[in-house]
């Protein structure tokens, strides 16, 4: 066996624990340990990331594979076992890696991390999983073949309808692309994607917005001299409709209540064509420099960014802004292809106590638009309580009016006029 592999599935092991035992996120936790393998190609970080998104994504399914086998339930599985077992079911089951490898790493990696008294039950249980494909029988329901919790996939069959849960579980298994949006301050999607594609990147035109590209066989696009020269953001083009729906133009004043990581404001500034003025607030500082030094690369200087708690109402802002943005915290699960450990770790009772808070954002964003301006809320997620009722409400006990929703998630509302006198 040669060491980089078992290197490798060592990586994927700890990275899924972190996410599943400790509750870290999977693409941050990555991002760690990846940086901590210079010596790693291109080919070796693909497989590392595909293991662990591909193993979460089948989570629940994996675990329901490995409990038809085992005496011991996954549950009460050590947790260094719990996770080798996950990532080599994954690559026997649903990767193109031959089974006697899987096992055979996977058998070799549980002596390596003080498990030989349970590397028979490794062999064993991982050999039985290949030599019976067909159990257990592939499930009807949907909830349990794409790994949904049950209390997920009931409340998506309420907030959409079964068709479109269907269709949602579908498309939300799919592996994530890369979508970036050009830098029309400084070049065309067209001159970039030509750019881009002399670089050595896949580069092609986005599917809903004509300033979005999508990216593919770049594993750090941070190393490409166009990402230095500032000429796109990386911004996905769900989020790329909210400022769409903003419709800000170069005289105006606007507010992004939640601005990090700053791609809806730079999105704004691209079309505002650096006039006008942006004011990016967050409550976290270290992510306002990160707006700051994302603007000085992409040569950026209508933003201005201010420390601001978005549950809280700042005078000095109040009624200052022709289009004001609240792009809120959610559930996120419109983001499960790039997240697909949101799946398993969220709770109904989340989505309510989130609801709770978006409210309270939502009442404070209106004090800061002018009379006769546009306050766009959304969220990347498609629960009702996040969405369609937090605007119910809103504009029940509010004298603002609200457009057909464009999205589920995405609501254009109207302040009243100045009255008369």
């Amino acid at each position: 066996m040669k060491k980089h592999n078992q290197n490798q599935r060592s990586i994927a092991v700890s990275v899924l624990s972190e996410v599943t035992e400790n509750g870290a996120y999977a693409n941050i936790a990555l991002r760690k340990a990846l940086a901590k393998q210079p010596d790693a190609d291109t080919r070796e970080k693909a497989f590392v990331t595909e293991l662990v998104n591909g193993t979460l994504r089948n989570l629940i399914w994996i675990d329901h594979i490995i409990d038809a086998f085992s005496k011991i339930p996954v549950v009460k599985m050590k947790p260094f076992i719990r996770g080798l077992l996950r990532v080599s079911v994954y690559q026997i089951r649903f990767m193109n890696v031959p089974a006697r490898a899987a096992v055979n790493e996977a058998v070799l990696l549980a002596k390596a991390r003080g498990f030989s008294a349970l590397s028979g039950f490794v062999n064993g249980l991982l050999r039985s999983i290949d030599r019976e494909p067909g159990k257990p029988v592939p499930p009807s329901s949907p909830a349990l073949l794409y790994s949904y919790p049950p209390w997920l996939a009931e409340s998506l069959e309420k907030w959409l309808t079964p068709e479109q849960a269907l269709r949602f579980f579908r498309q939300s298994h799919r592996p994530p692309s890369v979508s970036i949006f050009a830098n029309t301050l400084k070049i065309t999607p067209e001159a970039l994607m030509k750019r881009l594609r002399e670089e050595g990147a896949g580069c092609e035109p986005g599917t809903l917005n004509k300033e979005c590209l999508q990216l593919r066989g770049t594993s750090d696009i941070t190393r490409l001299s166009a990402f230095s020269e500032g000429l796109f953001f990386v911004m996905d083009e769900a989020a790329a409709a909210v400022t769409q729906a903003l419709n800000p133009s170069k005289d105006m004043t606007v507010l992004d209540l939640c601005a990090a990581p700053g791609g809806k404001s730079f999105a704004a500034s691209c079309m505002m064509e650096n006039m006008g003025k942006i004011t990016a607030c967050d409550i976290h500082p270290r992510k306002l420099k990160l707006i700051q030094d994302m603007s000085e690369r992409l040569g950026i200087t209508n933003i201005e960014t201010v420390l601001n708690d978005a549950e809280k109402t700042n005078g000095a802002l109040c009624g200052s802004f022709d289009a004001v943005l609240l792009d809120a915290p959610c559930s996120g699960f419109g983001t499960l292809r790039k997240h697909p450990e949101i799946k398993c770790a969220r709770k109904y009772e989340e989505v309510k106590a989130l609801a709770a808070k978006q409210y309270t954002m939502l009442s404070a964003a209106a004090e800061y638009v002018r009379p006769g301006g546009v306050l766009v809320y959304s969220t990347c997620t498609v629960a009702r309580e996040e969405n369609i009722e937090n605007i119910r409400r809103f504009t029940e006990n509010a004298p603002f009016t609200t457009e057909k929703p464009q999205k589920p998630c995405i609501a254009v509302i109207h302040a009243p006029p100045l009255a008369a006198g």
